[in-house]
């Protein structure tokens, strides 16, 4: 007998000897083993209609399952529906501009403000001008309001016309009419009671004393002048003329004393009270003004300052200063 069928039947001879206890178990086993594997293949294996559901339906599904997500959003409230167009634009803009430098809108104001003196070099040099010598002509003499259009205030003006175009120094000039108006003189009624003796002091006090007696004769037709004329008050020479600048000089130059270097001398004067004479520098001035290098266009001035009557006549009265005093090189 061959060697492998006789270990084979000793084999088959051990396994009968085990008697039907071993037998027992061995089975019990294998039916343990059995049931695993149909549990595992009844858990592992998909049905075929589960095998057999399309790509499709998976999409579908989750289609239905992201649409379901959007529609537990909140509502929006009736607050956050309103919101204006305008607020959504800002609201894209702040977007737009995320991660850039924050810029601030102009202002209207920044929008609407005019050129500074910084942009204007004309402009800059007026302003230093009118800081260091616009002062009104008659600021210093005592009256008490030399920006009103009083008939005390006219009436100075004129004085101040007459006597500072003639032949005589500033100074002196200045001082005569400071005596007239400390004497009353620019009230009318106060001045065409006056006689002539005491008008000729009155300059002679002041250093006016080349022209006193000329002088005094004129002041008193002056007086007469006024009261017959205008009613005691020569802003209605104004009305008379219709503020026409031309038909006041001419009606001006009917006072015995004014001539046209008098007259360019009220009009730079006399502009803050009678607006309607405003823009005007007298040729002299002019020069000056060229001179400092701001120009010969007097609108350009007018613009300069504002387009203020007084602003202009303290212009005026400052280019005067500077012609009188010889301060042209401070602004060429």
């Amino acid at each position: 007998m061959p060697r492998n069928q006789a270990a084979g039947r000793r084999g088959d001879e051990s396994v009968a000897s085990q008697g039907p206890t071993t037998r027992k178990r061995t089975r019990e086993v294998d039916a343990q083993g059995t049931k695993g594997d149909e549990e595992q293949n009844t858990k592992s294996a998909p049905s075929k209609k589960q095998a057999s559901k399309p790509a499709t339906r998976e999409a579908s599904d989750q289609r239905s399952k992201g649409k379901e997500e959007k529609d537990i959003k909140p509502t929006p409230s009736k607050k956050q529906k309103s919101k204006t167009a305008t607020e959504q634009a800002a609201d894209q803009g702040n977007k737009g501009t995320e991660g850039k430098e924050p810029q601030s809108a102009p202002s209207k104001k920044q929008m609407s403000k005019p050129a500074t003196s910084e942009e204007d070099p004309i402009k800059r040099k007026i302003d230093t001008l009118l800081s260091k010598y616009g002062t009104l002509s008659l600021a210093d003499l005592g009256l008490s309001e030399p920006s009103s259009p009083s008939p005390e205030n006219v009436l100075a003006l004129v004085y101040n016309a007459m006597l500072t175009s003639t032949r005589i120094s500033h100074e002196l000039a200045h001082k005569s009419v400071k005596c007239l108006i400390e004497a009353g003189y620019h009230d009318i009624e106060t001045l065409r009671k006056s006689t002539w003796e005491e008008r000729t002091e009155v300059l002679t006090k002041g250093g006016y004393t080349r022209y006193r007696e000329k002088t005094a004769t004129g002041l008193g037709e002056l007086a007469e002048f006024v009261t017959e004329k205008y009613d005691n008050d020569l802003n209605n020479l104004v009305k008379v003329a219709d503020s026409s600048p031309p038909k006041i000089r001419a009606l001006l130059k009917e006072i015995k004393g004014i001539g046209n270097v008098g007259l360019d001398i009220f009009c730079d004067t006399a502009q803050h009270i009678w607006p309607c004479l405003a823009p005007f520098i007298d040729p002299r001035s002019m020069k000056t003004a060229q001179q400092c290098g701001f120009g010969d266009d007097v609108e350009q001035m007018w613009a300069a300052v504002g387009k203020d009557p007084e602003r202009m006549c303290r212009l005026a009265a400052a280019l005067t200063t500077v012609r009188l005093e010889k301060k042209e090189k401070e602004f060429a």
